[in-house]
């Protein structure tokens, strides 16, 4: 019997509410739309981990980070070589691998069973390390450093890309995936294609830039930063005038319809070999963007957006068209979905234990549901004085930050804001509360960071004193929700072939090139940040 092929599509900080089928009118997003339309569509997806490495990890071996080992952006190989992921189970059962565009392991290299890995990363080491670099170059970009939109001083900032639409980052996947997929067509693969955008920074080429300008777009939930967050921080764009957000916001909306304009080639080309009907695609993200709610950016917090996502399975076989499933699921669900269509028992063994995977199939009818309750959902970041775990139902939310032991427990439904703290409170349902507090504890017992529960309780967490460090980041440096988090200040790209004068020079004019629009150099001055972070920056550059 012919085998299917399987389509993993991953894009970077997508939010949830960001397909115009999936009941957000305002969105331009008419390919993802036809795949609501033709698929099921799952409500309440999430992110086991809101950061890009950890959510990755968790999705290629369906487990948490217990078991991988990514916890946080660590520069670090996963903690156990061994482990099965998605990629090495199907190329050992007959289907053609591949990985295309941002993977996001470490080493950047590093196949984890793919038989092809073609990249296109963020911060790309080495020239010949990335397809996408290696395109640029072809296509006389030689000097160009910011490939994919400065990052200094810029992260949050809309931009003019340093390039043309048909040689931005977004459209060149699009097109390489066609290809691949045409030439491969002989023969049943497993893909996946991870889009950067519409992570930041949001370089916009010129003929985009005013894709949302008239649009109806809904306004961020009001400012709500609470401990352990700073309460003072400069970081968080608060000053920004109502224009200046909505750009932002323009920005980031016009760089999802791009990654749906570069995915409608791929559902072309599909079509044109014949083969979407017998592709099982998924399209998700790796967690979302807060994108000014809360007067927040970035993701790596508890709130749903940054930590609920897009999801959608395209299958006629399996799935009725414009059809929605309102269980909870998440990336984890992603590997036992896919063993079971493609047939393949899970008995992989470490030593004398079975590795198990923590989600469960999501297909109708399934004989794989797994152990993982749908009536609950739990998701956890970080290993060290930073990390929360949240646990949720279909009303209300509960978050249990260790730094401080800050708990909150929110009603979504009264409060989409999540700045209501119910704790305490005469509105505070005292069952329901402790029900989701148990369930944060027994995920954090069984799947989450070891040695945080001590006698069914919460852990105590030990906070360094001011100026120690901790595991990850120095104290009260927390950089989830910035708008200029620091260590974007040093994510320059020099690829390690010109002296540094020459490398600080380029970076300096993609710099002011890219936001020549909105004042250049006087823009730079404006711009209200931690001043050592400025400071940082022009000592590494120079």
């Amino acid at each position: 019997m012919k085998k299917n092929n399987f389509l993993i599509v991953l894009t970077d900080q997508q939010r949830f509410d960001t397909i115009a089928a999936a009941g957000y009118p305002y969105m331009q997003t008419p390919n993802l739309d036809r795949l609501v339309n033709e698929g099921c569509l799952f409500k309440n997806a999430y992110s086991p981990n809101p950061i890009c490495i950890p959510a990755r990890h968790c999705l290629i071996t369906g487990m948490t980070p217990r078991f991988h080992g990514y916890y946080g952006n660590f520069n670090q190989p996963i903690s156990d070589s061994g482990i099965p992921t998605i990629a090495r189970t199907m190329s050992d059962n007959g289907w053609h691998t591949a990985a295309l565009g941002k993977s996001h392991f470490v080493p950047p290299t590093e196949h984890h069973g793919y038989n092809e890995l073609l990249l296109m990363e963020e911060l790309p080491e080495d020239i010949e390390d990335d397809e996408y670099l290696k395109f640029l170059r072809k296509k006389g970009y030689e000097e160009l450093r910011n490939i994919h939109g400065v990052r200094t001083m810029l992260y949050h900032e809309p931009q003019i890309s340093l390039v043309p639409d048909e040689c931005h980052g977004t459209t060149w996947l699009g097109n390489y995936a066609a290809d691949w997929i045409k030439r491969n067509s002989h023969r049943p693969w497993l893909l996946t294609l991870g889009w950067i955008k519409p992570h930041p920074p949001w370089n916009i080429p010129e003929s985009q830039a005013d894709r949302y300008k008239d649009a109806d777009l809904p306004e961020p939930h009001e400012n709500a930063v609470c401990p352990p967050f700073p309460l003072d921080s400069l970081n968080y764009g608060w000053e920004d005038s109502d224009e200046e957000k909505r750009k932002i916001r323009e920005a980031y909306f016009t760089s999802v319809s791009m990654v749906d304009d570069a995915f409608g080639v791929v559902m072309k080309t599909l079509e044109e070999t014949d083969l979407l009907d017998d592709t099982f695609i998924i399209f998700t993200s790796d967690h979302g963007e807060m994108l000014q709610d809360r007067g927040m950016y970035q993701k790596a917090v508890p709130y749903e957006s940054s930590s609920r996502i897009p999801f959608v399975i395209r299958y006629p076989k399996r799935f009725k068209p414009v059809s929605v499933d309102e269980r909870f699921v998440d990336l984890m669900d992603i590997f036992p979905t896919i063993l079971e269509e493609a047939g393949i028992d899970y008995n992989y063994k470490k030593s004398n234990e079975k590795y198990s995977l923590a989600g469960g199939s999501l297909l109708p009818e399934t004989s794989n549901p797994g152990t993982r309750s749908r009536e609950i959902q739990c998701t956890e970041c970080h290993n060290d004085s930073y990390r929360w775990v949240m646990s949720r139902d279909n009303r209300y939310k509960f978050i249990h930050f260790y730094r401080g032991a800050h708990e909150y427990f929110y009603d979504l439904k009264t409060d989409p804001g999540e700045a209501d703290n119910l704790i305490g409170t005469e509105k505070c349902p005292q069952e329901v509360f402790e029900k989701l507090k148990k369930a944060a504890i027994e995920y954090e017992e069984n799947l989450g960071e070891p040695g945080r529960i001590e006698n069914g309780k919460f852990k105590k967490c030990v906070v360094n004193e001011p100026g120690e460090s901790s595991n990850m980041y120095p104290v009260f440096d927390w950089n989830n929700g910035d708008k200029y988090p620091r260590w974007c200040f040093s994510a320059f790209q020099n690829f390690g072939r010109e002296s540094k004068e020459k490398e600080a020079a380029i970076v300096l004019e993609e710099i002011e090139k890219s936001v020549a629009h909105r004042g250049g150099k006087e823009l730079l001055k404006s711009i209200k940040c931690q001043p050592e972070s400025k400071e940082n920056m022009l000592k590494d550059l120079i």
